[in-house]
């Protein structure tokens, strides 16, 4: 766990470390450091990993489901041979087998939304700076927002900045100061639209579920590399609201359905308790610590070549936090609880092939006889 968590956090102490990664004992670190970077990097380094260290050392991760490949894992492949093509930092484009892979994996969480009457929801791209910020994300994750601004509505500002870009291939500095104060984002998180369209209503003491799927963006620094961690990525989501004893029902139900998917498709993997990536903070090892100790995140973690794990998806329960801060409530049961379960798309694609391979053929026959691959 003190790895995982350590994993997430190092790359945003500075711009200079490159290549972090533990020995094969686990009782070390190593890093690259750029020529320019701050000589004292190594000891912000040994601080955070006794930091993190010491806050989750008593603890243990509950293991709430091992599939059965986890006693013999595979691995036919140790990257994605075609179809996966880098286009900027953290951004891809997929064609071919993977592009079909992601749409079967759309497809099928599409499908096991469907075990629940779910409300379908479309939503933006772009989300209120204010609606973040009610959901707590600049404090807890303010390494991972991307703002989304434009020009000053100036017509100096503008001009001023077409003759300096017309013959330019790239921006240049001063076009910082030619933005207007950023009030929207690119949302991070589609579960958060859902709360915010439930804003100042009453729900029905049964609760809702809605299924929702769109693009999500979250920038990771140095940890950003193929398929496993993107800046700009999809997620589809079952989100639950409703009381407390309901929302916890539907993640159980969840849980339990997720096995199922694990076991047909021939996955190595665990659905385990975990936390999200808080910033390096002073209260971010006790926030870690309180995800973990409550159980209010369990992840889908898969294996990869190497004995990396990837989280491909999780079961999120918040508590009443966003019935509370956008005052939805539930008819005769007070604010609103919510459980989100979440899917990384392209993680997904990206786990499958590490474990099963480039070619269809050698596939369960659950994905190898689907319509994507006929």
């Amino acid at each position: 766990m003190a790895r995982e968590e350590i994993v997430k956090q190092v790359a945003f102490l500075g711009s200079g470390i490159r290549n972090f990664r533990f020995r094969s004992d686990c009782m070390a670190a190593e890093f690259d450091l750029a020529d320019d970077a701050d000589p004292n990097f190594v000891q912000h380094v040994k601080a955070l990993v006794e930091k993190v260290e010491r806050g989750l050392r008593s603890l243990q991760r509950k293991v709430a489901f091992r599939s059965s490949r986890m006693d013999q894992p595979a691995f036919r492949a140790e990257k994605i041979l075609d179809g996966v093509h880098k286009l900027g930092v953290g951004q891809v484009a997929l064609e071919g087998i993977p592009q079909r892979l992601f749409r079967y994996f759309d497809r099928l969480f599409l499908e096991y939304s469907g075990q629940w009457k779910t409300t379908s929801i479309i939503t933006p791209t772009l989300i209120s700076a204010q609606v973040l910020a009610k959901c707590d994300y600049f404090r807890s994750f303010p390494n991972n927002v991307t703002f989304a601004s434009h020009l000053q509505e100036d017509v100096h500002v503008i001009n001023g900045f077409r003759e300096r870009h017309e013959k330019r291939d790239t921006l240049d500095e001063q076009m910082k100061n030619d933005l207007a104060v950023p009030c929207t984002c690119l949302s991070p998180a589609v579960c958060y639209h859902v709360y915010h369209l439930y804003q100042d209503r009453t729900l029905p003491g049964e609760g809702i579920a809605a299924d929702v799927c769109g693009k999500c963006f979250r920038y990771e620094s140095s940890n950003m590399s193929d398929l496993r961690r993107l800046w700009d990525f999809t997620m589809r989501e079952v989100v639950f609201l409703g009381g407390r004893e309901g929302v916890l029902k539907e993640r159980d139900l969840s849980i339990e359905k997720m096995k199922e998917v694990l076991e047909t498709h021939k996955l190595a993997g665990e659905i385990r308790t975990a936390s999200d990536p808080f910033f390096v903070a002073p209260d971010a090892v006790a926030k870690t610590f309180f995800q973990l100790k409550s159980d209010t995140k369990y992840e889908i973690s898969l294996l990869l070549p190497g004995g990396e794990r990837l989280a491909v998806g999780s079961h999120n329960y918040h508590g009443d936090f966003f019935g509370r801060v956008f005052n939805v409530r539930v008819e005769g049961a007070g604010a609103m609880h919510s459980v989100c379960v979440a899917f990384g798309l392209e993680r997904w694609v990206h786990a499958f092939i590490m474990q099963h391979g480039n070619s269809p053929s050698d596939w369960p026959d659950a994905v190898r006889l689907a319509p994507e691959f006929a």
